[in-house]
């Protein structure tokens, strides 16, 4: 029991970094150093004598060992943090719960809160992540936001954006692509947590990836954008992530087509829920924000 109350604390750093997509990101979630976010991980390294972390570029990416275990220790955190909830569901002022995956939450509700709160300054809004974006579990939550068809029996459904991938890239990369079989002799930066989203986009143009394909896996959207940014590669991602990023110019669409699976985003509650005050004020206003 020891060992496991001394690893909480470098355990909740391995979730922090992969939530947040890298060692700054996650050292600004926890108000701490970016080299104590390095020596907690080093420390759970040694302690579990495996290894969960390797140098990728000017961050760190996860081995399958380390993937494995802060998706799973995600998990039993989102299950103690259910357990903390039940014990404060007396209090009469809850907050409104809302989980979300990382990249949804820092690409596309972080940069429309202030509309929210200039709409509502009364309401107040937890914001959690979790690693899958088919996950409808409400048992600490009163809402979530996840892919699929909008059907789930007994729940209610309110479409938030299509699910239409587009390619976005620095417009010094864009100069080389013409035609989607360009995008094959470039480097493709994959995201971790939904790895078949280039099969959909090339699959959705003809065109398959081969042997000669470059793939740079990278824990999440964020990151592959990031890396965009910089010029490493082409992201293929949601198009409702980088609408303002395209619309600065620090990214590009280089090609036109995009790969609609017709499904969507949606957010989902209980219906009983999501008509009671506060919470159908603040799910009005999820659906209509653009």
């Amino acid at each position: 029991m020891h060992k496991l109350r001394n690893r909480l604390g470098p355990l909740r750093v391995l979730d922090a970094v992969h939530r947040s997509g890298g060692v700054g990101r996650a050292a600004d979630l926890l108000h701490i150093t970016p080299s104590a976010v390095s020596h907690q991980l080093r420390r759970l390294e040694a302690e579990l004598g495996v290894q969960l972390v390797q140098k990728d570029g000017r961050d760190i990416g996860f081995t399958a060992a380390g993937t494995e275990l802060a998706v799973q220790a995600a998990q039993l955190f989102d299950q103690l943090e259910s357990v903390l909830s039940k014990a404060s569901e007396a209090g009469a002022n809850r907050r409104i719960r809302v989980k979300v995956i990382p990249s949804l939450a820092i690409k596309w509700l972080m940069p429309r809160l202030g509309s929210l709160y200039a709409q509502h300054s009364d309401i107040d809004l937890e914001v959690a992540t979790v690693a899958r974006a088919d996950d409808t579990d409400l048992h600490n939550a009163d809402f979530v936001v996840r892919r699929g068809n909008g059907d789930w029996p007994g729940l209610r459904a309110d479409l938030l954006f299509p699910d239409e991938l587009v390619l976005a890239c620095a417009p010094s990369v864009a100069k080389r692509l013409h035609t989607p079989e360009d995008v094959l002799g470039e480097t493709l930066l994959n995201s971790m947590i939904a790895p078949d989203f280039w099969d959909r986009w090339l699959l959705s143009t003809g065109l398959t990836a081969n042997s000669d394909t470059r793939f740079l896996p990278l824990a999440n959207a964020v990151l592959c954008l990031q890396a965009a940014a910089e010029g490493l590669g082409i992201a293929v991602t949601q198009r409702a992530y980088v609408t303002q990023d395209f619309a600065t110019g620090q990214l590009v669409q280089p090609l036109a087509h995009s790969a609609r699976s017709g499904d969507g985003y949606y957010l989902v509650s209980h219906p009983a829920r999501a008509a009671t005050l506060p919470f159908s004020l603040f799910a009005n206003w999820m659906i209509s924000v653009k």
